[in-house]
């Protein structure tokens, strides 16, 4: 006991001082805040080629699906594509978030043309996915890649990635960031073959 305090009293008031010392020092650091630019707010690797337009793009059959089952048993059941939009995502992601809407949108306008959406998630498990297709009602196929491994294949820089595959599975385009209504329209209207 000093004075009127303990010396628990005295430890904390030193460790209160200490702090307020710190947060000082760092705040006469000159940090420049930067500035992301929409297309920063994805980037996970800036070195990342991707994959070269005219490879083919696989999806393992048995690649698990965020609502139970293995992708192959559920792409039996579903009707040939003629074109595919694999959306590799994150359900944490801003980008990928906004663009869901979008998405969804595209799949209930181009589905009984041919269209086929396929989210992958980047890292994920598959509760957590299948909770976020619920939340956000999405009727398109969401499968999960825990080890990112579709992710290294597909040699994406980052999230939201979209690979668009004709039926064979060969890639016509690689877009980076999220689509808006208008793009993904002109990009569906553009490569979906007209029966």
């Amino acid at each position: 006991m000093i004075g009127p305090f303990s010396r628990r009293s005295i430890g904390a008031i030193a460790l209160a001082v200490g702090i307020l010392a710190m947060i000082l020092l760092l705040s006469r650091t000159n940090i420049t805040p930067g500035t992301a630019t929409p297309s920063d707010l994805y980037i996970v690797d800036p070195n990342a080629t991707g994959i070269e337009v005219g490879a083919t793009f696989t999806i393992p059959a048995g690649q698990p699906v965020a609502g139970g089952g293995v992708f192959a048993d559920v792409q039996a059941a579903l009707p040939t594509p003629q074109l595919v939009i694999v959306d590799l995502f994150a359900t944490w992601c801003p980008p990928c978030q906004q663009e869901t809407p979008v998405l969804r949108s595209l799949a209930a306008t181009y589905g009984g043309r041919g269209l086929q959406i396929i989210g992958i998630s980047v890292g994920e498990l598959p509760s957590t996915v299948a909770a976020y297709a619920e939340r956000y009602q999405l009727g398109y196929l969401l499968l999960v890649d825990v080890n990112s491994e579709l992710f290294r294949t597909a040699g994406a820089g980052g999230i939201p990635t979209k690979l668009i595959l004709d039926a064979d599975g060969r890639v016509l385009r690689v877009v980076t960031g999220p689509l808006t209504s208008e793009s993904a329209s002109e990009l569906v209207e553009e490569l979906l073959p007209t029966r």
